[in-house]
């Protein structure tokens, strides 16, 4: 975590902290992914990882606090980009029980006085939002949940897209946990050449080459632009 985020970090604050924030501006985020293959260089937490920077970005910018992050995703496949790998998630068919989780949460927030929740989504699949938006809903607090896809196409100046451990979420990765991913690691097993990497190869990627395109500085940029306008949105429900 940046030394920056710590301070939107609801399990790094203090009662009194969180009841300063709360008073002045009561957002709470809720980031949620998976723990899942992300080929080589990458963290197994880089969804959730991802974003809770997008979050912490958006109380920085707007007010408001950050959950700590909710690992356990939907549509976990048993062997995702390398022979063998399994992961752990939910699995399939699992909405409900990841949405009952999120629907406690939400309870206990609006029991604690927080007027609006925010789920955002680094695991991008339709299912995840949907059941981050639902338990939002019947929960009676205001707000609402995001997929990075979506909050790409707020900005079309963004470069690249939502990808699968290609150049956005290893750029992602390299701003958000520096020190974490390792390209090195990456070039010593990748068997595929040119900018299109292909998700059902050897690697598991989908998107850009990240040896070639990814970087810090572009993960900021990343980050900064989606947690800005994730923040305003919410905000706006206030």
């Amino acid at each position: 975590m940046l030394r920056k985020y710590e301070r939107m970090a609801y399990e790094l604050l203090r009662p009194g902290q969180v009841r300063a924030i709360r008073n002045r501006r009561p957002i709470a985020y809720i980031p949620a992914g998976s723990l899942e293959w992300h080929s080589f260089q990458n963290p197994l937490g880089c969804d959730a990882l991802k974003a809770h920077a997008v979050c912490c970005e958006a109380a920085l910018r707007h007010g408001g606090v950050v959950l700590p992050p909710f690992y356990q995703g939907l549509l976990g496949m048993d062997n995702w980009g390398a022979p063998g790998w399994k992961g752990y998630t939910l699995g399939y068919n699992r909405e409900k029980t990841f949405e009952e989780a999120i629907y406690g949460i939400c309870l206990a927030l609006k029991a604690a006085g927080w007027k609006v929740a925010v789920g955002v989504t680094g695991h991008d699949v339709p299912e995840q939002r949907g059941a981050l938006a639902c338990a939002i809903k019947r929960s009676g607090i205001a707000g609402f949940a995001m997929m990075e896809g979506d909050l790409h196409k707020w900005n079309r100046r963004l470069p690249y897209h939502m990808d699968h451990a290609g150049a956005w979420e290893t750029s992602c990765m390299m701003y958000a946990c520096p020190g974490k991913v390792d390209l090195a690691e990456f070039r010593r097993h990748r068997k595929t050449k040119g900018d299109d990497l292909d998700i059902r190869g050897p690697e598991g990627i989908g998107g850009r080459d990240p040896d070639k395109y990814a970087s810090a500085a572009l993960g900021k940029r990343i980050i900064e632009k989606m947690g800005d306008q994730i923040g305003r949105k919410a905000r706006g429900l206030l």
